[in-house]
């Protein structure tokens, strides 16, 4: 065998025999990677009134490759408009054109948003860096590459295991109006009456004529764990059968803004320290803002093994079939068998 022809094969090999990034990970903790318009009907607090916990520091990002995240150059100060580049992460799902889902940019190739969501049948595009749902004054468009929605993803009883990540076509670059958020760490668990952001361009109110509103809208909601929710749940249905699950985390607001249709697949987020969170996606709910209801969200703790299974195989696999294909073309020329 010749020097030239032995050197390529040995480098095939050695690339071959390298770990890949899923079985570095697998031996460490992973870090996590967070229904329309919102309502004004009013809501009862299903607890005392809320105190808005001092946050602590912010939990790791689970894409390491992207540390600096969740940062915001405004004030978040509450209202109903938000302000142009107020939520830099906020992504608009869209199907032939249509605004039909909220969603978040995580890193420069990736967005998270709701299970259901996303339909086989349909090819989808994201907009980005613009508060107008229309408008593209300072957004990007770029179409997806590919949706890896939760395998076990389901709407048997309630809606469980709700979010799929979209691969993007290509990059995008990162300005004041589009910028990733964070992700929490594995099991990282938000603690209940924390006050949290849910935004999206979904219906104002429950029953609304338009689908979505033009300009991204913002409410803030306290946080309740998925126990105390189940009870009221249960209760408001009347069955004997957990819906709350672990999994998902609700939210509420004493004066009974909420989550609603076209919201789907947003952010719920929480501050700490000035690092933005993403600690839940927004699933469903009953009605919009109904008193005494809590809307529901998918905890993104939860899932973090999953998102980072995904990322990784998608980012990974395409070098390893390449590398394959190689050995099986240079077999035939026993270029890879010495002499």
């Amino acid at each position: 065998m010749s020097s030239g022809s032995g050197s390529l094969g040995l480098l095939a090999w050695l690339l071959l025999l390298q770990p890949w990034p899923w079985q570095n990970w697998a031996g460490r903790a992973a870090p996590l990677l967070p229904s329309a318009l919102l309502s004004e009907e009013g809501r009862e607090n299903p607890k005392a009134s809320p105190a808005s916990r001092p946050a602590a520091g912010p939990p790791p990002n689970l894409f390491t490759s992207f540390p600096v995240c969740g940062r915001t150059p405004l004030r978040i100060m509450g209202g109903v408009d938000a302000e142009e580049g107020k939520w830099p992460w906020q992504v608009s799902v869209r199907a032939k054109g249509r605004h039909i889902c909220g969603g978040t940019l995580v890193t420069t190739t990736w967005v998270l948003t709701a299970g259901h969501c996303i339909s086989s049948r349909l090819h989808y595009s994201v907009k980005m860096g613009d508060r107008s749902v229309y408008k593209e004054n300072t957004s990007v468009v770029v179409p997806v590459r590919r949706a890896f929605v939760h395998p076990k993803f389901s709407t048997v009883i309630a809606v469980q295991n709700d979010l799929a990540l979209l691969r993007l076509h290509h990059p995008v670059n990162f300005t004041s109006n589009i910028q990733p958020i964070c992700i929490p760490q594995e099991n990282f668990q938000v603690e209940a009456r924390t006050r949290c952001w849910v935004t999206g361009w979904g219906k104002t109110q429950e029953g609304g004529e338009k689908l979505t509103s033009e300009i991204l809208q913002e409410v803030d909601q306290y946080i309740m764990r998925y126990e105390e929710c189940n009870k009221i749940i249960k209760k408001a249905l009347s069955s004997t059968t957990d819906i709350i699950k672990k999994g998902m985390v609700c939210g509420y607001k004493e004066q009974g803004k909420d989550s609603c249709q076209g919201d789907s697949g947003g952010p719920l987020a929480c501050e700490y320290g000035d690092t933005w969170v993403q600690v839940g996606i927004v699933s469903w709910g009953i009605g919009c803002g109904r008193r005494g209801l809590p809307g529901i969200y998918t905890e993104i703790g939860v899932y973090s093994k999953w998102l980072m299974a995904v990322v990784a195989q998608a980012t990974c696999s395409y070098p390893a079939v390449f590398l394959i294909l190689l050995l099986h073309l240079l077999r035939p020329l026993g270029i890879l068998v010495a002499p």
